[in-house]
This record gives structure tokens, sequence and C-alpha cells, in this order.
């Protein structure tokens, strides 16, 4: 029923559509400590550049999503969100993405509710159909992983997908099933339901059902969950996006 399949018409690195994305500016550390500035399209403000776009549609038709170390200790990347554009409530919802694997990378594809503006979160819920830290061993763990995760007033749950093998770095399409009352996660296949979460089940307030939420796509540097970058994390470092793409249920 919708999609933005990312399409480059003008060639080089162009503008992701603007009548879907907007972005989050900044370095305030957006309540979890990270480290990045976040750049807007166009932002040329100091560390920002726009020969260096820290977000762009390439030729191979893809979201890039760039984190990169202009000087020491200076990080950029971007934090695009399509608030006030576009929203959704209920229907399954995907996006085909490549992560990067070096300490100190934290991308995600979530939602945050459109009532942020008057209720603030958590109250607002946040639903997270994929969240990755590090790399190939992060937390020592001993193996790959993403995380569904949901949170609400008094609710947070988090559930790992880490089958023998799998690789982050490789492309993967991470899947949400919302419906009334439920949500689901799934890596690769919609049958392939790794995490479910229901208001019947959850403690705390079910945010889910209020109202439409907006999407987020970002790439974090640094921050409480994965820690700092180090000496082996690479810069510039990549999450793209092949496309975002919404189904009725």
């Amino acid at each position: 029923v919708w999609s933005d399949e990312f399409t480059n018409a003008v060639g080089g690195k162009g503008q992701p559509d603007p009548k879907v994305w907007t972005y989050d500016a900044g370095n305030s550390g957006f309540g979890n400590n990270e480290l990045e500035n976040y750049c807007a399209w166009g932002s040329n403000t100091a560390p920002c550049s726009t020969t260096s776009p820290n977000a762009y549609v390439g030729t191979d038709n893809a979201l890039h999503i760039v984190a990169q170390q202009p000087s020491s200790g200076v990080f950029t990347s971007a934090r695009l969100k399509s608030q006030g554009l576009f929203s959704l409530q209920y229907g399954r919802v995907e996006a085909r993405i490549q992560l990067p694997e070096s300490q100190g990378m934290w991308p995600a594809f979530w939602l945050l509710g459109n009532n942020i503006t008057t209720v603030n979160w958590p109250a607002c819920g946040e639903l997270d159909v994929m969240e990755h830290i590090n790399g190939s061993n992060p937390t020592n763990d001993g193996y790959d992983w993403v995380e569904g995760s949901v949170h609400g007033t008094g609710m947070d749950g988090g559930i790992k997908f880490h089958p023998t093998g799998f690789s982050a770095a490789a492309w993967h399409t991470y899947g949400m099933i919302w419906s009334k009352g439920q949500v689901t996660y799934y890596v690769d296949d919609p049958a392939n339901i790794y995490a479910s979460y229901s208001s019947s089940t959850m403690s705390g307030t079910w945010p889910f059902d209020v109202g439409p939420q907006f999407l987020l796509l970002n790439l974090a540097v640094g921050g409480n969950w994965p820690g700092s970058p180090n000496t082996t994390t690479v810069f510039p470092s990549e999450m793209v996006v092949d496309y975002v793409r919404i189904y009725t249920n």
C-alpha cells in the first residue's frame, strides 16, 4: 500500500524524498549519551558538510546512512524520520537493510507515536523493528544478532534473533506485523516470527492502539548500549537501505 524504493533519478548522491523524510539534527546525545552529530540534508554547518552528506540516495537506488569521523573525536551521521509527513497504524512494515559491523555502531529501523509532541516518550510508544550494535561478538554473546523491541510506560520487551550463521552484514529484510493488541517481528519471511508481544501479556501501558506512528531510520555512534568507537572502528561505516514497504495485514 506504500513504499519508498529510494530511486535515484538525478545521478550522483541524491536527496532522500523530502515528501517523506525529515531529520533530527544536532549532538544532544538523544537520551542515550550518543556521540554523533546528526546532520540534515543540505546542512553545511560544521561538522556537517554538503560535499560529504551523511544520508543520500545512491545511483544503486538505495539509501545510504553514513557514519563519518571528520576529525579526531568528532562523529557525524544521520537520523531520518517521517514525522509530520507520513505515519501509519497497523499493517506489515518491512525494510531490506545491510548493516555495519563495527565497534560503536548502532543502526536502527523503528517507529514512534505521533503523539510524542504531547505525551513525550515512552508514553507515545516505541516499536523497534530492528536494532543492532557493534559487530559479530557484541557484549560477548558469541554470536551475531539483531533485536526487536517494544517500549511504553512501565513496559519494555526485547528479543534477539540469532540463528546459527546469521550475519547482520549481509542483506536481510526486517519486518513487523502490527495489529490491534499485538506486535510481532520477523526476519526475511513474514512466516519467520521470532518475537511476539501483546497487550494481554505485557506489563505496563500498551500504547500501540492509541494512534499512528512515524518511521525512523538512523545510525548512531556510541552511546550507552554499544559503547564508544575504538581503534578497530571503521569510518566511514554505512547502513544501506534497499527499500521500506508497507502492506495491509
